[in-house]
């Protein structure tokens, strides 16, 4: 059926788009070829490639057209001239005219046998190159190949040459005896009349951009991936990516332009994200929501110039993507491809780096009682929570006298020799695995082209029970129903479910190293959430509602179901009408819908709802008497602390967008090119949660209810230990609206080809900001200029140099920060008081009455250069960012009621110089060739103002962060850190101001500014990207170095555990302490009594000591591929196909002793090597 309906929709994009013609008006008096040929792409929309030595051949013409379609144009413009057309798509490309030359003159072949001849055409991928000339070298004998670059030629001599060619490819001569499956051209490396970069709201031809913009090679768009973000990692001078596990990135471009950018994980957050465009418009989803294998084009638009058409969104740089669409005049085509991507299970040593098994038991002896160790008293009510390791509970128990001293010994000789590792990787921990297929379908003709692609991938992660599927549906349109107006439309659907079931890293970090998972006869252990022998001992637990309360997190993954569904939709559609000769209005409307639903249901065989149950019961330990208060049965339960993860999450936006643009040409010589347009956008946020959910029934569909009521201080119920306690049966409701009003308007005008002057201004209104007009509507802004040196007379004596440009721009970019309001705002709290029953509210935010944009100035100064015919080309950029009026938490007087707010008084500044070389080297024709990129950036940031009366110690190390607070005259991403002094008195000190020494007894006074020490940025100044390709015949092989360099890092330290409430978890530093210079590292406690160990921690982690030097290299991937022969199989005689494979996070080279990975230390999800095995094919 699905085939099926595959079939039919193929046919209907065939057959609809064979039914229009696209038609031209022409009026021309001896004008040039260039000027004619600006106009056709006016009407048509068909874009011109063509070598510019090629015009310099042909004659001035005069044409008179009325209602003519695009060939029977070009037939009548190129009659007599020393040109031909081919046209791809909505791509028409000039190559010279073959010359007439009569077959008996050319002895290079003869006629007395003919054949056919038949071969493939492709580029220095291997990818197929649609109308390209094959000719008969010597005759009119010529054809052009199919868009799987398949060609045919009958008649043909047994002996002679053909000659193939592209625009923009070197022109190849190929005996007809050679193996002509293979033809590989070689891309001219002189630049193209038609090169464009898309900033989404207008195409700008390359060669007159003035800004500073990025592109990510087609190449590399091609390369297998689940999530498209990850082929712009090592691409792009300026843009730094932060992996996660998984590998997918985040991304800053040109530093940090904001201050509150981070949450508590250190993780960027919104507010440093770039902007995200999609096809024009920008999106709320984030890269997931996009098909990799749907895009066609990434830009990266990095200065004001750029950039500022964005406005008050613009300040991080902006991201912009371009999909996919069919060209215009190719047949039916369907392509699939599938991959799986295998990974390794995580080296545990690493991500949960624990003392040994003995080493562990060794520490719990030096600890049990002594370093302020919570002791067990032996009361049920005041230690049953105390979820101590088995090691710590002998020590316990032969303690309180349970247990002898050979009995405690041995038992901790057993512990001492358990090693759990094995049973995690068995029981808890998958291997990481990845599935995609993708199938499109593209169909075009005269007016009406279509796009069709099904995308279903499925993922396990790192964990057992968690994993996800993905389906993507995508469909795209675009029809000329009258000369004059051209309609556009796509869809986007996408359905994604998450199953949530395994444990996470914490929870495995959470267990002792000798915690096994299983007995020797394969049952489950018991690894206690309770002080076990004191529940023994004191509680008649078979007499409980669920008599068993042990816990095994290998089973618990088993008994739950916590599930994430989402369903996603993007919709746009749009209008252009062509008003006049270079005149043309565009309106588009773009709506977004995401739609998120939850459901976390325990089954009643699980601990959570087992431990809930029994511990809601009443227990009379007098009587003994039992009173249940909770349902037997599941329990459906959301968090409440996480908005995403409430039962309902609903986000749906729209855009609407009205836009004229003007391009034309005067005389030859000027070149204007303008738009100006209004957009109006809305964004409407909504969080549901529901009550839990308690005796569920998943057969029948059934809930219990309270015995005895929810409880309350009016009509208390009583839990198993005797306190009060309440069922929580309330809805709570978030509501989040976001709108803007923009203004804008882009202009540049070129004279000559040579001469390039660019503007750009716009102004957004928002809910976000303050309604005085004055700030409100304070425009953004960009000039920029650039010239193009090579195009003047005396430079074309200079043959070793192709091009150069030099490019300067200054303007403004704005941000918004999303954690604030101008106007006090109250949160509404989601129960009534227990006493009044009055409704309550807390003061959210204290509100910024003059909060506005964040405002960013930037100047660029740019080089384009090409040298030696493209063997040397790149570019070269020098930027200084001031970012103003930015957000920050200043000191305020006490008298407005705190002491902090977040003002618009802050300033940052970013100054950078980035770098591209590239090359593309043929080594042996096209059949070996080598093309390698390397990128290189360098910026350097420093807060220029911020106002902070004082900071507390804790405050810059960021105690309980990973990121500390900001300073005037500093690096944004300073590390401060305590400068350790060694040991006095069996204390070990801090150095602190003017010869101070604390202690780790107390919190450090003082302003932290006069002792704390500045060892380093966290973010890595210096960044490069490498990136290479080896074309080998049918063989291709590619690779990306990436390296992060000048910056620093916390290393794990040692984490000085005291006995309390949960196990005892010393780390392998255990040993670094136990024989270090005491003087050099922090001992453990020299006294048996040391009330205040528990506070050690408080410096312990922030100690000069830990910092080390981040500076790394990452094989970021290795891709090897392989372009099979289909013409030898008569199946595959008119497709292409290939094989491949990639590899990913193969090695690191790594520049500190540590050994630890700067971006995954020690005790964090470092990712493993993983490949993908995936192969394409195209009919």
């Amino acid at each position: 059926m699905r085939l099926a309906a595959y079939l039919v929709l193929g046919t209907s994009l065939q057959l609809s788009a064979n039914t229009y013609a696209q038609k031209v008006n022409l009026k021309f008096e001896k004008s040039s070829l260039e000027t004619v040929f600006k106009e056709i792409r006016k009407q048509s929309g068909y874009s011109f490639l063509y070598n510019n030595e090629l015009l310099k051949k042909a004659q001035k013409i005069t044409v008179y057209l009325s209602n003519a379609n695009v060939e029977q144009a070009l037939d009548i413009l190129l009659k007599d001239q020393p040109l031909e057309y081919r046209i791809n798509g909505k791509i028409i490309s000039l190559v010279p005219k073959a010359s007439p030359i009569r077959s008996t003159a050319n002895p290079s072949f003869t006629t007395t046998v003919q054949r056919k001849l038949n071969g493939y055409v492709r580029n220095e991928k291997g990818e197929p190159l649609q109308n390209a000339t094959v000719s008969l070298k010597g005759t009119l004998v010529s054809t052009s190949t199919n868009s799987s670059g398949y060609f045919e030629l009958s008649n043909t001599p047994a002996k002679g040459s053909l000659l193939i060619s592209y625009v923009g490819y070197q022109t190849q001569e190929v005996s007809i005896a050679a193996d002509l499956d293979n033809i590989k051209l070689v891309r001219e490396t002189k630049a193209l009349a038609e090169v464009v970069v898309s900033t989404g709201f207008q195409t700008i031809n390359a060669e007159r951009a003035t800004g500073s913009f990025g592109r990510v090679s087609q190449e590399q768009i091609e390369k297998p991936s689940t999530n498209i973000a990850q082929r712009i990692i090592g691409t792009t001078a300026g843009v730094q990516a932060t992996l996660d596990v998984d590998g997918n990135p985040r991304f800053e471009i040109r530093g940090q332009t904001s201050l509150n950018i981070r949450d508590a994980a250190g993780n960027l957050t919104a507010n440093a994200s770039p902007l995200v465009v999609v096809d024009g418009f920008a999106i709320q989803g984030d890269f997931k929501s996009i098909n990799p294998n749907d895009v066609e084009s990434i830009n990266i638009l990095k200065d004001a110039a750029a950039a500022s058409i964005w406005g008050a969104r613009a300040a991080n740089g902006v991201i912009v993507i371009v999909t996919k669409k069919a060209r215009q005049g190719t047949p039916l085509r369907v392509d699939f491809q599938a991959f799986t991507r295998i990974g390794q299970k995580f080296d545990l040593s690493y991500v949960n780096p624990l003392a040994s098994s003995k080493e562990t038991i060794d520490y719990e002896k030096m600890a049990f009682n002594k370093w302020s160790a919570v002791e067990n008293s032996g009361s049920l009510e005041s230690n049953y929570d105390k979820a101590w390791s088995q090691g710590l509970v002998a020590l316990s128990e032969n303690h309180l006298g349970f247990l002898s001293d050979t009995e405690r010994d041995a038992q901790l000789a057993r512990l001492s020799t358990l090693d759990n590792r094995q049973q995690i990787k068995d029981l808890l921990l998958a291997a990481p695995l990845s599935q995609q297929y993708n199938l499109s379908m593209q169909g075009s003709s005269g007016r009406m082209n279509n796009l069709f692609s099904l995308m279903h991938e499925r993922n396990q992660s790192n964990f057992q029970e968690t994993k996800n599927q993905k389906y993507m549906l995508n469909y795209r349109t675009s029809v000329n129903l009258f000369s004059w107006l051209d309609f556009n439309a796509s869809t986007m659907l996408q359905y994604n479910n998450y199953d949530k079931n395994g444990v996470t890293l914490a929870d495995i970090q959470g267990l002792s190293p000798y915690d096994m998972l299983t007995n020797a006869d394969g049952s489950f252990t018991n690894i206690s959430q309770y002080y076990w022998p004191l529940i023994e001992r004191s509680v008649p637990m078979n007499k409980f509602p669920y008599a068993d309360w042990t816990y095994n997190p290998a089973r618990e993954i088993h008994a739950r179901n916590k599930n994430s569904k989402e369903l996603n939709a993007r919709f746009m559609g749009g209008l252009t009408f062509k008003l006049m000769k270079g005149l043309s209005f565009d309106t588009k409307l773009q709506y977004e819908l995401f739609n998120t639903n939850n459901r976390y249901r325990y089954n009643e065989d699980s601990f959570y709802v087992r431990k809930k149950v029994n511990e809601a019961t009443s227990w009379d330990t007098k009587t003994g008497t039992l009173v249940p208060n909770l349902p037997k049965g599941g329990i459906i339960e959301q968090p409440l602390g996480s908005p995403s993860e409430w039962n309902q999450v609903r986000v749906h936006a729209y855009s609407f967008r009205n836009q004229v643009n003007f391009n034309r040409t005067f005389n030859g010589k000027h070149e204007i090119n303008a738009i100006a347009g209004s957009e109006i956008s809305n964004q409407v946020s909504e969080q549901f949660y529901h009550p839990t959910v308690f005796g569920y029934n998943d057969a029948t569909l059934t809930v219990g209810s309270f015995p005895n009521g929810p409880g309350g201080t009016f009509a208390p119920i009583k839990d198993w230990m005797g306190k009060n306690q309440t069922f929580t049966y309330s809805n709570a409701f978030g509501y989040r609206t976001e709108r803007f009003f923009s203004l804008y308007g882009n202009a540049a005008y070129t004279y000559l080809n040579k001469y390039t002057l660019s503007g750009s201004i716009r102004t957004d209104a928002s809910n976000m900001i303050t309604d005085d007009p004055a700030y409100r509507y304070a425009p953004f802004w960009s000039l920029g200029g650039s010239y193009q040196i090579k195009r003047e007379n005396f430079m074309q004596a200079v043959n070793w140099l192709d091009k150069l440009n030099l490019r300067l721009t200054y303007g403004f970019n704005g941000n918004v920060d999303r954690s604030t309001s101008f106007r006090p705002l109250v949160a509404l709290g989601t129960l009534p008081n227990i006493y009044t029953n009055d409704n309550t509210a807390r003061i959210s935010s204290y509100g910024n009455p003059s909060l506005r944009w964040e405002r960013t100035g930037t100047w660029n100064a740019g080089i384009d250069y090409s040298l030696w015919q493209g063997k040397l080309y790149g570019k070269i950029d020098v930027y200084n960012k001031q970012g103003k009026d930015l957000i920050a938490e200043l000191s305020i007087p006490a008298v407005n009621g705190v002491t902090k707010q977040k003002l618009n008084n802050a300033e940052i500044n970013n100054s950078g110089i980035e770098l591209e070389f590239g090359t593309t080297l043929p080594l042996k024709g096209s059949n070996i060739t080598w093309r390698g990129n390397l990128n290189f950036s360098y910026n350097k940031n420093k807060v220029t103002k911020l106002f902070v009366a004082n900071y507390v110690a804790y405050d810059l190390y960021g105690y309980g962060q990973n990121y500390g607070a900001y300073v005037q005259g500093y690096d944004a991403n300073s590390m401060w850190m305590f400068d350790y002094a060694g040991v006095y008195n069996k204390q070990p000190m801090v150095n602190g101001a003017n010869g101070d020494r604390y202690d780790f007894g107390a919190w450090s006074p003082g302003d932290g500014r006069d002792y704390l020490l500045n060892v380093g940025t966290r973010v890595a100044p210096y960044t490069l990207g490498f990136s290479n390709t080896f074309d080998i015949y049918d063989f291709s092989l590619s690779f990306i170095l990436t390296g992060k360099l000048g910056h620093v890092f916390k290393t794990l330290p040692f984490d000085y555990p005291a006995v309390g409430y949960d196990r005892l978890l010393p780390n392998k530093k255990l040993t670094d302490v136990i024989n270090g210079d005491p003087n050099q590292i922090v001992p453990l406690p020299l006294n048996d009594i040391e009330p205040r160990y528990y506070f050690w921690d408080r410096y312990t982690q922030y100690l000069s000591y830990l910092s080390a030097n981040a500076s790394h290299l990452r094989m970021q991937e290795v891709n090897a591929s392989y372009r099979l022969p289909t013409k030898k199989w008569s199946i595959l005689k008119k497709s292409d196909a290939m094989v491949y494979i990639q590899g990913n996070d193969l090695f690191t080279v790594l520049f500190n002793k540590q050994g630890e990975d700067p971006e995954f230390p020690l005790g964090t999800m470092k990712p493993r090597p993983r490949f993908t095995f995936g192969f394409k094919v195209g009919f």
